[in-house]
């Protein structure tokens, strides 16, 4: 009789799950499945709304990915209107958008993800996160801290607020920085330059050491993004799909419907995405999706990082690979923030738009991938239907796979914490964004129960 393994829950990622994993009469992983175990429903209430009210209400759908909620809406609102924002407002969002991915891509190298490779996948849950590394090192802590400080800062003076900013709107931006504003933020971007120099030194250090656990988890699929020409581009450009032979398939945003099809999954809220065709497709998005679809990034420091990395892992590239990307991204959009303020003039910040009864469809490269936005708006531009894809949904079935061949890998040991650890640092490769963060401190509180027609044996890590 088949046996199923339970880790309930998952922690150090944003939200709340449990993994099933489903084994043999011989006691082998056959699969594992992620369960999302909240639901929250935002695509029915937001029907009704107004349409240009989206930039405000979206960005507070997430406490981590707002500014990128906030820039999908209005890049759906200006595609329906065919509305182009001036090349300052343009370089503005941008320059807020870096201090995102600077902000978020920090946080999942070292606070979450980081833990686990810098003290060990099989060090004890209860000092396995970012208090003991601030203990073991305070100077790399408080430089990692100041890396996501510089920003967050970014967001908040470009975007009028830190966590929801609310000045993006459509046809341009509402407020243009003061020239100090903008002189300080370049000096954040050259300052986060050398903090990211640094602190990716020691990450990758330790990747280094991980080769074994690397070879465990190859990603199979294709990968999905952004593509501006064959440059890096987390808010222009089409989508495109690559494996190591090439590119697989090309779309416009407008177009995600026709190329993208979403699938409810067993026992969980969140759906899976796929590429439509015959058969059908899985895929992966995010940071290691982005670097393989793009042949350059725009700035050189970032762009020779990308170059050594893709033509080290384009043949075969593996789960731990996201973090290293993530690091790439750090310098690319330091890079950016450096730059920027350097290149905004004294321009016009908005082209008039007007709502209308239609269809808006667009979206942006969430810092943890595509992310799309797609409304129907009524003659008196209240929305009628909302579909939304979240970042994490397109990698659904590739985390599933990477869990499984963790657990493939962890489970002969007989190592009950090594087993638990191992499947939770598969998922954090990946960075999920499910809807709240999820804190803990000290000892996280696990459960995993296995199962052979009744409960045979139960695993428990539980708060102290």
């Amino acid at each position: 009789m088949a046996t199923q393994i339970i880790v309930n829950p998952v922690t150090r990622i944003e939200g709340h799950a449990k993994i099933v994993l489903d084994l043999d009469d011989q006691g082998r992983v056959e699969k594992g499945h992620l369960k999302v175990l909240e639901i929250r429903g935002f695509e029915k209430l937001l029907e009704g709304m107004e349409l240009f009210k989206m930039p405000l209400i979206t960005a507070r759908l997430c406490g981590v990915c707002p500014a990128a909620h906030h820039l999908a809406a209005v890049d759906a609102i200006e595609a329906g209107l065919s509305v182009e924002p001036p090349r300052d407002a343009a370089l503005l969002r941008e320059l807020l958008y870096m201090g995102h991915i600077l902000h978020s891509h920090a946080l999942s190298c070292f606070v979450l993800s980081g833990p686990d490779v810098l003290l060990g996948v099989g060090s004890p849950a209860a000092t396995r996160n970012v208090f003991e590394v601030l203990r073991l090192a305070p100077e790399v802590a408080k430089k990692v801290l100041r890396l996501r400080s510089m920003g967050q800062k970014t967001v908040e003076t470009v975007g009028g607020r830190g966590v929801h900013p609310v000045t993006v709107v459509p046809g341009g931006i509402t407020s243009r920085p003061s020239d100090a504003e903008l002189e300080t933020m370049a000096g954040w971007g050259e300052e986060a330059l050398g903090l990211i120099e640094e602190l990716g030194g020691v990450l990758r250090s330790k990747l280094g050491e991980m080769a074994t656990l690397r070879d465990a988890v190859p990603m199979e699929l294709p990968a999905l993004g952004f593509s501006d020409g064959g440059a890096l581009s987390f808010l222009r450009g089409d989508l495109v799909a690559a494996d190591p032979g090439g590119e697989v398939r090309r779309f416009p945003r407008a177009a995600y419907a026709e190329n993208l099809v979403e699938h409810v999954m067993p026992g969980s809220y969140m759906k899976s995405v796929r590429l439509r065709g015959a058969p059908e497709q899985s895929y992966f998005v995010g940071p290691l999706a982005r670097l393989l679809v793009n042949e350059r990034l725009t700035t050189p420091r970032a762009d020779a990082l990308a170059r050594e990395l893709r033509d080290r892992i384009r043949a075969r590239p593996t789960a731990l690979d996201y973090i290293e990307a993530r690091l790439v991204e750090l310098v690319f959009a330091a890079e950016r923030m450096a730059q920027i303020p350097g290149e905004v003039g004294q321009g016009p910040l908005r082209t008039p738009a007007a709502a209308r009864e239609g269809r808006y469809v667009g979206g942006v490269e969430a810092p943890r991938g595509i992310l799309i936005h797609d409304y129907r708006a009524d003659a008196e531009g209240r929305l009628t239907e909302v579909n939304l894809i979240v970042a994490t949904q397109n990698n659904y079935d590739a985390m599933d796979a990477t869990v499984t061949r963790l657990a493939r890998h962890y489970l002969p040991a007989g190592d009950d914490n090594l087993l638990m650890n191992g499947m939770e640092f598969a998922l954090r490769c990946f960075d999920p964004c499910l809807s709240c963060a999820t804190h803990v401190a000290g000892r996280m509180p696990l459960e995993v129960e296995l199962r052979c027609g009744e409960s045979v044996r139960t695993i428990t890590r539980r708060a102290p």
